[in-house]
C-alpha cells in the first residue's frame, strides 16, 4: 500500500478516533475557518476592492482551471496512485485544440472531444506502465509529463498559436447569472465526482483500493481495474481543463503546463485536512483552493509580487502533508493504545 494510500486508510473503515473528538472536529473545521477569516480580513484591509462583485468572479474565473485538474487529480490519489501529467496532459490537449481549430479547420465541437479523448488515452498509457507494467506513479507520471511537453512544442512547432474560435472562445467565457462558463463546468464536475465519491460502489472501492490494496483484492474487487479506470479519468478530465483553458485565454502557449502543476495538488492535499480527514475528497479540494485563491489575491492586491503564489502554494503543500502525517501517527497511537 502507497504512502497516499495510508492517508485515507484510517478513514475508510468508517471508524472515528477515540479520546481525540475536540481536535478532530478543529482539524475539520480549520481551513474552513481560516477562509472565512481571510476574507474578513482582506474585505476590511480592502475597502471597496476585494470582496466586490468583479473581483469574487475574477477569483472563481482565474482558478477555474485549476479546480478541474484538481478534481481529475482526487480521482488516482484516493486509488493510491500520483499522477504528475495532469498540468501536461492539459497543454498538450489545449496545444491540440489550438492547432486543430486554426491550422486544420477542424470543427471546434470535435477538436475538443479529440482533445479529451486524447486526455482519456494518455491517461490509459500511465495505467499501463503503472499498474500493468508495475512502475513507480511517481517516475512513470513524471516521465510522462516531460514528454508531454515536448509534443506540444512539436505540435505547434514552439509558436504561440492565436486567434482561437470565438465559438470555443464562448464555451469557456460565455456567462450565466454573471458567472462564466468554465466556472460552472468546474462546479458540475465537483457535483458529479461527489455523488460517485458517496454514493456509488466505485467510489466506495477507490477509497478501499487505496487504504489497502491487498485486503481489497482479497474481498474480490478489480483492483488493477479501479487503479486504471481513475487514470483515465483523471486523464479525460485533465484534456476537458485544456479545452476550457484555450477558451478561456483564446490562444495556445506550448510552454503553459508547468506553471498548471503544483496548484491542484496543493488544493488536493490541503482538502484532506478538513472535513473527512485524511481522505481526498471534493468539498475539500474546492475549500482549499478558494482559500489559497484568496490568501493569494488579498496578497497581491496589497502589492505582492506574483512570486508570492508560488511560495504560497509550495508552503500550503507541505503544511497540508505535515498534518496529514502528524493525523496517520495519531491514529496509529490511538489504535494502538
Amino acid at each position: 500500500m502507497g504512502k497516499f494510500g495510508k492517508l485515507s486508510s484510517y478513514v475508510g473503515s468508517g471508524r472515528r478516533l477515540r479520546g481525540v473528538l475536540p481536535r478532530d472536529i478543529v482539524g475539520r473545521l480549520a481551513v474552513p475557518l481560516l477562509l472565512v477569516i481571510a476574507v474578513m480580513v482582506f474585505t476590511v484591509t480592502l475597502p471597496g476592492l476585494f470582496l466586490t462583485q468583479r473581483n469574487i468572479v475574477i477569483m472563481l474565473t482565474s482558478n477555474s482551471v485549476v479546480l478541474l485538474l484538481a478534481l481529475g487529480l482526487t480521482v488516482p490519489l484516493r486509488s493510491g496512485d500520483f499522477d504528475l501529467s495532469i498540468a501536461a496532459i492539459m497543454g498538450f490537449a489545449a496545444a491540440v485544440v489550438g492547432v486543430l481549430t486554426t491550422q486544420h479547420g477542424v470543427n471546434p465541437v470535435l477538436a475538443g472531444l479529440i482533445a479529451v479523448g486524447l486526455g482519456a488515452a494518455i491517461g490509459g498509457i500511465n495505467a499501463l506502465v503503472v499498474v500493468g507494467a508495475g512502475i513507480n506513479a511517481f517516475i512513470a507520471t513524471l516521465a510522462i509529463l516531460t514528454m508531454l511537453g515536448g509534443l506540444a512544442f512539436a505540435v505547434t512547432g514552439s509558436r504561440l498559436i492565436v486567434q482561437l474560435p470565438q465559438s470555443l472562445q464562448t464555451f469557456s467565457r460565455g456567462k450565466l447569472v454573471g458567472v462564466p462558463a468554465s466556472v460552472w463546468y468546474g462546479w458540475a464536475v465537483a457535483a458529479i465526482l461527489y455523488y460517485i465519491y458517496e454514493r456509488t460502489p466505485f467510489g466506495r472501492q477507490l477509497l478501499f483500493v487505496g487504504g489497502n490494496r491487498h485486503a481489497a483484492r482479497l474481498s474480490g474487487i478489480g483492483v488493477a481495474r479501479v487503479r486504471s479506470t481513475s487514470f483515465v479519468i483523471s486523464g479525460a478530465l485533465s484534456g476537458f481543463a485544456g479545452v476550457v483553458l484555450a477558451g478561456n485565454l483564446g490562444a495556445v502557449d506550448p510552454s503553459i503546463g508547468p506553471s498548471y502543476l503544483l496548484p491542484p495538488f496543493a488544493a488536493a492535499f490541503l482538502g484532506t485536512t478538513m472535513l473527512t480527514i485524511g481522505r481526498f475528497n471534493v468539498l475539500g479540494t474546492m475549500v482549499g483552493l478558494y482559500f489559497i485563491t484568496v490568501v493569494v489575491t488579498g496578497l497581491q492586491l496589497h502589492g505582492a509580487q506574483q512570486w508570492v503564489a508560488n511560495l504560497f502554494n509550495g508552503g500550503i503543500l507541505i503544511a497540508a502533508l505535515l498534518f496529514a502525517k502528524g493525523t496517520e501517527r495519531l491514529w496509529g497511537a490511538t489504535r494502538r493504545s
